[in-house]
């Protein structure tokens, strides 16, 4: 059945437009119509009364290791699904699921659990894929990364650890500076893969030449990578100069101050920018939680998750409700909505059904509080996320 879903505007593809009707149908938006506030009066079910709040498209998050107490590396579908409920309560409504580096035994049951999740459903946000990152890494920028497990580029042992979960994969993060990288991008590109740029300690010279062996993107732009110098263009350099890469950024002001986020996004403009959560175990969970990172403990306190052995940073500990709410604070909902959406969504191929309002994408829709900068409701193919409650055919304000 076809309804309307009422809101005070619509903010989509870099642009907003005010008092705007959704028109959704069989899981996809059919039409946009204006409206005038004063001729509306009460809204009936099914169709939406969201007329205090603002529609986006639903958020794409190319990075995220857990969240909410659970992990994806636990290698089950019922750890991904849980995962996937949680995040479409933030806005997420599509992900890809991001093993790290680890035993290959470990990667693959990751990979695996994560098909069967896209096969059959996760029950929340929608499965893209995964984002391998890792284990073709540098010891000297691993970051959080296991370095136990890290391993030198290979493509024999990429086949043979992997066989056809190689198909599952959208994105690998590795260090083109290392000793057989270039026959791995070579190969990854090939396979449709999207080579990118991540916990690499190479020169701008060598990013340069990592983009003409097929590398197209930057895995948390500042964070494990060679930094930007006058005399040292370095990783960081390259990636603001050079359009060929889109780059992750985690604004959560925490891995990324938001002065050095808006410089980001002024150096390569608003379409080559990818906001990411990075999220780990500790998202949403409280100070002096401690979880794992496949043997290396790391807590979270005052708004981060730290490894206990080194005090470096272990993932973030939010989701992309606040990478939106960050970059909305600065340069408005237009450009945030470009960043946690959009252009995620054109990097993997579906700028035509994902992270577009537009008719005849997906009806993915989030709806948000413009007063308490939240996610009130989040719909998924036109369906309301089943553990939001339903404030439908109500014509007083939402609750702020």
């Amino acid at each position: 059945m076809a309804f309307r879903i009422y809101c005070g505007a619509l903010v989509t593809d870099g642009q907003r437009y005010p008092h705007r009707a959704l028109v959704v149908d069989k899981g996809r938006i059919v039409a946009w119509e204006a409206y005038d506030p004063a001729q509306v009066g009460r809204i009936e079910p099914p169709d939406v009364d969201a007329r205090e709040l603002i529609a986006l498209p639903g958020m794409i998050d190319l990075h995220v290791h857990g969240g909410f107490g659970r992990d994806m590396m636990e290698g089950t579908p019922d750890a991904i699904r849980a995962i996937a409920q949680r995040l479409a309560q933030h806005g997420v409504t599509g992900f890809l699921v991001t093993p790290l580096t680890a035993p290959w035994s470990a990667i693959r049951q990751c990979i695996e659990a994560a098909r069967e999740a896209r096969w059959n459903g996760s029950g929340g946000a929608r499965v893209l894929g995964c984002h391998m990152e890792g284990p073709f890494i540098n010891p000297k920028r691993a970051g959080a990364q296991p370095p136990e497990h890290i391993r030198p580029p290979s493509v024999r042992e990429l086949k043979t650890e992997l066989g056809t979960l190689i198909n599952e994969l959208r994105v690998v993060t590795l260090a083109p500076e290392l000793e057989g990288a270039r026959e791995v991008m070579e190969f990854l590109t090939q396979e449709g893969v999207i080579v990118s740029i991540g916990h690499s300690d190479a020169t701008y010279e060598q990013t340069v030449q990592a983009i003409g062996w097929g590398a197209r993107h930057a895995t948390h732009t500042f964070n494990a990578m060679r930094p930007f110098q006058h005399r040292d263009p370095g990783l960081a350099g390259a990636v603001m100069l050079h359009d060929e890469l889109t780059a992750e950024i985690i604004w959560d002001n925490v891995h990324t101050h938001a002065a050095t986020a808006q410089l980001l996004i002024k150096a390569k403009g608003a379409t080559r920018v990818i906001c990411v959560s990075d999220g780990a175990t500790g998202v949403g969970m409280p100070d002096g939680y401690t979880f794992e990172l496949w043997g290396h403990r790391a807590v979270v306190r005052d708004g981060a998750a730290r490894m206990v052995e080194t005090g470096g940073l272990a993932g973030s500990v939010v989701a992309m409700d606040a990478c939106l709410r960050h970059c909305a604070q600065t340069l408005g909902l237009e450009v945030a909505s470009l960043v946690c959406a959009a252009n995620p969504a054109r990097a993997l191929g579906y700028e035509t059904d994902l992270g577009t309002l537009r008719a005849g994408a997906c009806a993915d829709v989030i709806l948000w509080n413009p007063h308490t900068q939240k996610v009130e409701y989040t719909y998924i193919d036109g369906v309301l996320h089943e553990s939001q409650p339903l404030s439908a055919g109500v014509s007083e304000p939402a609750a702020k």
